[in-house]
């Protein structure tokens, strides 16, 4: 992304589809590290109800988007309208994250994967305050489930 925050014909676009999108922090977080890291990309927020999500996810064969992330509440019905996903995210039965290669929807799950990174970093001290915040998390750091 440039310094005037424009979005070009080469800027990588990315969905954050959430029920409450715009009211969330992470399109916000994520441009930031879009934009500290030198990345021509944006990450816009998609308010999109739960009757229009299969329509809006099915729809993005032929947007310009190049991904999107989706909140928790559409994850399991994303995931049924992939044209491929990955072993992770077929293992789990669910997706986070959806990448648009020439009109295919491929599912990944990049949060465990983003939080298993984190955990092996030398700046990690303590898994407390994320075992509590997210399931994923702990079924990582403690190999249990936490229903």
């Amino acid at each position: 992304m440039n310094n005037d925050n424009s979005i070009t014909a080469a800027t990588l676009l990315y969905g954050f589809i959430a029920e409450n999108a715009h009211s969330n922090r992470f399109s916000v977080t994520v441009n930031k590290l879009f934009k500290g890291n030198g990345i021509n990309a944006m990450a816009i927020p998609m308010n999109i109800r739960p009757d229009d999500v299969a329509f809006t996810i099915s729809q993005m064969r032929s947007s310009k988007l190049s991904g999107a992330v989706i909140s928790s509440e559409y994850q399991e019905e994303a995931f049924a309208l992939l044209d491929r996903a990955s072993n992770l995210a077929q293992d789990h039965g669910y997706c986070d994250f959806i990448r648009i290669v020439e009109g295919e929807l491929i599912g990944e799950l990049i949060m465990p994967l983003a939080l298993e990174k984190f955990a092996d970093s030398a700046e990690f001290e303590d898994d407390i305050a994320l075992n509590s915040m997210c399931h994923y998390f702990y079924e990582l750091t403690t190999g249990e489930k936490n229903d």
